[in-house]
């Protein structure tokens, strides 16, 4: 099944929206994405500030899951990203944590038809293909495709790839799931404000988990489990994160919070997913070998 994203999308996560189509448990779908800025950017060297930034990260949907009740969480198999036939480079002052240092913008048009991608000559690197924007409805109001939260959102987490699996709270019956903002490339923290942006098809299996209890978006990959957490500053997205980290370790191995603690300091990771969307997304990572999933 395969759904066109040009009048398939919306421009932020809401229970108001209508459904598209209904993905039931254990079905496979085939997602078209529109790249970030909707099909707006058509050539080297067009003027970023001339697009309508109403448009920005659109996501195909959403998808009414059957029987998908608030408490429960909804686990996304990512089993495949295809990247479009074109990708988008762009800087512009005031994008991204060095935009201030910019004094003019570049869009540059790159060439996606091969599994590596050339940013310069003698400079090519291979295609990662990953997924931006992923969310559910949530609890409370709109949130636009542009940010991330506890529903999921704009996360742009490398580690959202194929292969992976996203694992989100149900804040409404159904979910109401969208997607979008594939990159061919993006490197942990965004720096820049952009990756190689593209459009994309998105192959997805949705299963409903009632056996878990979530209050943000999680990415387990076969390295293990990554915990997300989004705030106003950076600071604060890694007090959550951590604390959220230590709380699961502490849970699962029946460990006073002292000792977590300490395991944390040991043997997880605190990452950085990006640092230029509304909210900043930390991610708390924990191997394999101390995962217990269903906590």
């Amino acid at each position: 099944m395969k759904l066109e994203d040009k009048g398939n999308v919306v421009y932020s996560f809401s229970a108001q929206h209508s459904p598209v189509a209904e993905l039931a448990g254990g079905e496979t779908l085939v997602v078209e994405t529109a790249d970030c800025f909707d099909g707006q950017i058509h050539e080297t060297g067009q003027i970023l500030d001339a697009i309508d930034m109403n448009r920005i990260n659109p996501a195909t949907g959403p998808f009414y899951i059957p029987f998908a009740e608030p408490g429960d969480v909804l686990e996304i198999e990512i089993l495949d990203i295809k990247v479009g036939q074109q990708g988008i480079l762009v800087s512009k002052p005031g994008l991204g944590v060095l935009g201030h240092e910019l004094s003019s913008q570049e869009v540059e048009i790159l060439d996606l038809s091969a599994p590596s991608v050339t940013l310069a000559p003698g400079l090519t690197l291979p295609v990662q293909p990953m997924l931006g924007v992923i969310g559910v409805a949530p609890k409370e109001g709109e949130a636009g495709c542009g940010s991330p939260g506890p529903h999921g959102g704009n996360l742009d987490t490398q580690e959202i790839c194929s292969g992976s699996k996203v694992f989100l709270p149900v804040f409404h019956p159904g979910a109401l799931l969208a997607l979008g903002d594939v990159h061919a490339l993006m490197g942990d923290g965004e720096v820049s404000g952009a990756g190689i942006e593209t459009s994309g098809e998105v192959k997805i299996r949705v299963n409903i988990r009632q056996d878990m209890q979530l209050d943000g978006p999680r990415v387990e990959t076969d390295q293990g489990l990554y915990i997300l957490c989004s705030a106003s500053s950076l600071e604060e997205a890694i007090q959550r994160a951590s604390l959220a980290g230590v709380e699961y370790l502490q849970a699962v191995h029946n460990l006073s919070f002292s000792r977590a603690y300490s395991l944390a300091g040991a043997a997880c990771n605190l990452q950085i997913s990006q640092v230029v969307n509304p909210l900043h997304t930390v991610k708390f990572f924990i191997p394999h070998s101390l995962m217990v999933l269903h906590k």
